[in-house]
């Protein structure tokens, strides 16, 4: 019998990593310059900038839920990918070009959005059987790999965008999409489980069809016009809602069906959804309370040049990007000895290092607020690079079990849920959070700078707290469920 940890990573994990890589690029990029923007160029108060980051956050998780089923039902991980990412690039591109088109290339980004995200995951996990070693450390490396592109992405964006001119910066951000296509169109071969479409004329003529092609592209375009109105007028919120009992529905059917294995598994990562949703909630404040007050209270000369504020979310890839290295040969040292660490013991890990990250940034505000309104940026890098690292707890742990786990041969929903409750919800959640610290006073006020460090410092001591009980919850749950576990094994 085969020795399981000399198993390899299959060669679709090397173009699963790369076209990541660019995909993190353009996002990350895009989203490292959005608040900004809309403060400092478009001239939006804090309450409405947040405001539409959070309904753009929100609705780029709401679509994955849709472009999982789409996956699972008709044109394959493979094909709904690769039309995710070219629907990307439109939108970047779009909001490259002209500042007026900044709804519609939000609009198309959350549409190509929705068929990438979720379908690069479950075509990855196709090529892996149920039980092979090295799925942990290859979700790992996806996400690890991914990073790159985030961490390079917010620095030469950020670059751009201070040298030339905002649109710049979107417009390398879709440069960067452009290439992960390609990559990922180069690799095609190596994807063999989940590469074929199970739409009866996808299967017959191809996706490149006069009778298709055009079909796809309307609905695409209709659905971008759709989610401009609802980004410009705010109702982003009354999508997510109709969005959740829509899938609370198809959940509790298929609940419905499981065996009672299936049914166990699904309770597992029903749990992995809650507690992600309280981390992911904390976590995306980087991209906006937290990027505002590096912008405004956080010292970031260095040598007599001045950061950019959107170079600073560099800083929780980076951290991905050196903690994921070494975790990812962590866990093949401990698989080798025959230790594993169960799914809802990592994801408490996270938490722990999320609290620990948010206190170091909530004594910086702190600091800002007893004196002049100014901190030094070791405080937030230190809080970052805390965050950073907790992320490697999360998400690739949780898409990892729920692969594997694949209850009722539903994973593509699943995986898509996933997305709409620790993404969609999160981020909604995430940008009320942030309105917490909105200012009234005009920004030339004199206690402007001590006013903003105090709100900072308020919401951030709120989010250290909740983090900390969330921690305490899970080690009481972690240390009921294996003495329950330990308990049968000594009855039985």
């Amino acid at each position: 019998m085969m020795n399981q940890t000399k198993e390899s990573q299959p060669k679709s994990l090397y173009y699963t990593i790369a076209v990541n890589v660019w995909e993190y690029f353009s996002y990350y990029g895009m989203r490292a310059l959005l608040v900004l923007y809309l403060t400092q160029k478009l001239l939006f108060t804090d309450n409405h900038a947040y405001a539409l980051y959070g309904a753009y956050t929100a609705l780029v998780y709401v679509t994955p839920i849709v472009g999982g089923m789409i996956a699972d039902r008709y044109l394959g991980y493979y094909w709904a990918t690769l039309l995710g990412a070219a629907t990307m690039v439109a939108g970047h591109l779009v909001l490259g070009l002209d500042g007026s088109g900044l709804y519609f290339g939000l609009a198309l980004v959350i549409c190509g959005y929705g068929l990438f995200k979720t379908n690069i995951s479950c075509l990855l996990g196709a090529t892996y059987s149920r039980e092979h070693s090295k799925r942990d450390s290859g979700f790992a490396l996806m996400y690890v790999g991914g990073n790159v592109g985030a961490f390079v992405s917010p620095i030469l964006c950020a670059w751009a965008a201070q040298t030339w001119g905002w649109h710049y910066g979107f417009l390398l951000a879709a440069i960067g999409m452009a290439i992960g296509l390609v990559i990922f169109i180069s690799g095609r071969k190596h994807f063999k489980a989940g590469n074929d479409p199970q739409w009866q004329s996808l299967k017959e003529k191809g996706l490149i069809n006069i009778k298709v092609l055009p079909s796809i592209v309307i609905l695409i375009v209709l659905s971008a016009v759709f989610f401009s109105f609802a980004l410009y007028y705010l109702f982003a919120g009354w999508i997510l809602f109709l969005c959740v009992a829509g899938s609370l529905y198809f959940l509790f059917f298929l609940f419905l069906k499981l065996d009672r294995k299936d049914k166990k598994a699904l309770f597992a990562i029903c749990f992995f959804m809650i507690f992600g949703l309280i981390f992911w909630a904390f976590n995306q404040q980087g991209g906006s309370s937290i990027s505002l007050f590096v912008e405004r209270n956080v010292i970031r000369e260095f040598d007599g040049f001045i950061i950019p504020a959107a170079a600073f979310q560099s800083i929780n890839p980076f951290a991905i990007l050196i903690g994921g290295v070494i975790m990812s040969q962590v866990w093949y040292w401990l698989l080798k000895a025959g230790v594993h660490f169960r799914a809802l013991v990592k994801i408490t890990f996270g938490l722990l290092f999320l609290t620990f990250g948010f206190f170091m940034i909530m004594l910086g505000a702190k600091i800002a607020a007893a004196n002049d309104g100014h901190v030094s940026m070791l405080w937030v890098m230190v809080g970052l690079i805390m965050i950073g690292f907790a992320e490697l707890f999360v998400d690739p742990v949780a898409l990892a079990e729920i692969t594997r786990l694949n209850p009722g041969g539903s994973v593509g929903f699943l995986a898509g849920l996933y997305m709409l409750i620790t993404g969609s919800i999160a981020n909604y959640l995430a940008a009320e959070i942030a309105t917490l610290t909105s200012v009234d006073a005009a920004k030339t006020a004199g206690d402007f700078l001590i006013t903003s460090a105090t709100n900072y410092y308020n919401v951030f001591d709120m989010i250290t707290k909740v983090s900390a009980i969330s921690c305490v919850v899970l080690i009481v749950i972690c240390f009921i469920f294996f003495t329950f576990r330990k308990f049968k094994t000594d009855v039985s």
